[in-house]
């Protein structure tokens, strides 16, 4: 399951930091935390013993043993750049594999919208086309994903899951090679648009070979998914890296010892070497979850809910894709010279840098009238002297000065903060009237009718069901 928290880092302080942090599920505390303990419990009982149950002869060998392992012990297992090159090969793996589940909403929009007609039959075309995809990736994935396998464990199941017909079962178990079987649903996507093309749905060869291109390209996405599965990273790099590490922090039980004749505080817990544990055990897990995305770690890849999101969108998209969009409208910008974009009064604070170069705002010719345009010096040496004067050109600039200077004066007298807070004290203001207009139309609503202040009053009934004597408020006033 994908572990989401994106939305936890849009800023970049030390809340979202804490946030990640504090995050289990995928977290490298679950990953390391178990793992870590149980070295520590491992070096602490080992410490125990070395102070509390051998003699003095036997902790000068323990001593002895200690130096020895403790003596360039990094240098002899460069666990850095080992894991610094494994873990970007790996990383540049699961990009690959990311890359190939493949998307089929290109393929529906083009199905609804190059595959003409408006009939069942071609309803079912456009439909039998996404559903084709949709089961040419389900068999894939079942037979390299776990999530999938358990999912789809049969045949049978793709039936009942709507993605398969019997006829289709028997066509796919008709076929001896396995890896023929994967393409075949594929090879009737292109029998139904064959069909389509030659009945004018699809109206040009152009059209159809496009469509055809996005299917192929969906396909060798899955191949490639394949292909990882088939070939794997050789066995014995990620064995050297596993190893290495464990193996480093199994000698490390011995040669971080705190031993007698050290010049160093003596600590029951070896901080410094628990943190290099939690570092280099950490990284190392980031190797082991994603040498397999498409297995059931908690942030392997949500292989299943692509395949719903395929089927969904797909039929989706086939189905309305055929209305028609709604009418032709003129934009609000319609008549206007500048187009102005809106922002909320919360966004428009942030302040944006627009694509400009660099050096789009800088004057050369600020303190001059003309220049002069000649050919280059390389060039000039080939010519007479009255085709050099014949080449000379001579640009004016004071037009190009003066715009430039109003542009200056204008960044420097318009402030876009000053504007900004302007525009939210007028929003401010229209709030507080708008308000206040309610407040008068409320109280309006509250107050007594005319009839009512003039002694009018209906009768109240008392109890006993009795008429009450109308008041009138004049006289009494």
């Amino acid at each position: 399951m994908t572990v989401a928290y994106t939305l936890q880092v849009s800023h970049a302080n030390f809340e979202s930091f804490f946030r990640v942090l504090m995050r289990w599920r995928g977290s490298v505390w679950k990953a390391v935390l178990p793992q870590l303990a149980i070295w520590t419990t491992a070096y602490m009982s080992i410490s125990m013993v070395y102070r509390y149950a051998l003699n003095r002869e036997q902790q000068e060998t323990f001593e002895a043993l200690v130096k020895y392992f403790d003596h360039d012990l990094s240098k002899y297992v460069p666990l850095s750049f080992l894991l610094g090159f494994f873990v970007s090969q790996v990383v540049g793996r699961w990009n690959h594999i990311t890359e190939g589940i493949g998307w089929i909403d290109n393929s529906a929009i083009n199905f609804a919208n190059f595959i003409h007609g408006k009939d069942e039959d071609t309803r079912l075309q456009r439909r039998s086309l996404v559903r084709y995809m949709v089961l040419n990736q389900a068999l894939v994935l079942r037979d390299i994903s776990m999530q999938v396998r358990k999912r789809f464990p049969t045949l049978e199941s793709l039936i009942a899951a709507g993605l398969l017909t019997s006829a289709e079962k028997d066509e796919l178990e008709r076929e001896e090679d396995i890896y023929t079987r994967y393409w075949m649903p594929l090879h009737w996507c292109y029998c139904v648009l064959e069909r389509a093309r030659s009945e004018n749905k699809i109206v040009s060869d152009h059209i159809l070979v496009f469509i055809v291109e996005d299917i192929q390209h969906f396909r060798e996405g899955l191949s490639k998914l394949l292909k990882f599965d088939w070939i794997p990273i050789p066995l014995v790099y990620p064995q050297v890296v596993f190893l290495a590490v464990r193996i480093y922090f199994a000698i490390c039980l011995l040669s971080r010892q705190n031993i007698k004749g050290k010049e160093s505080i003596d600590i029951y817990i070896p901080l410094k070497t628990m943190i290099e544990f939690f570092i280099y055990m950490g990284w190392m897990k980031v190797a082991e979850a994603l040498l397999n995305p498409l297995g059931e770690d908690d942030d392997d890849l949500e292989v299943n809910s692509m395949l719903d999101k395929n089927l969904i969108s797909g039929m989706q998209l086939v189905d309305k894709g055929q209305r028609f969009p709604p009418p032709l409208v003129k934009d609000k910008y319609w008549s206007h010279d500048r187009i102005d974009p809106l922002y909320s009064l919360s966004a428009a604070k942030r302040s944006v840098h627009p694509l400009t170069g660099s050096a789009s705002n800088v004057n050369l010719v600020k303190d001059v009238q003309n220049i002069t345009m000649i050919p280059h010096k390389s060039r000039l040496g080939q010519m007479d002297e009255h085709t050099r004067q014949k080449h000379i050109k001579v640009v004016s600039v004071e037009e190009h000065n003066q715009q430039f200077k109003q542009r200056e004066q204008m960044r420097k007298v318009t402030d876009p903060d000053d504007a900004l807070a302007q525009m939210r004290r007028r929003s401010r203001a229209m709030d507080i009237f708008e308000q206040h207009t309610l407040d008068i139309a409320v109280t309006a609503r509250s107050l007594p009718a005319p009839n009512e202040l003039n002694g009018l009053r209906p009768p109240t009934t008392r109890n006993n069901g009795t008429a009450m004597p109308r008041l009138n408020l004049e006289s009494q006033a």
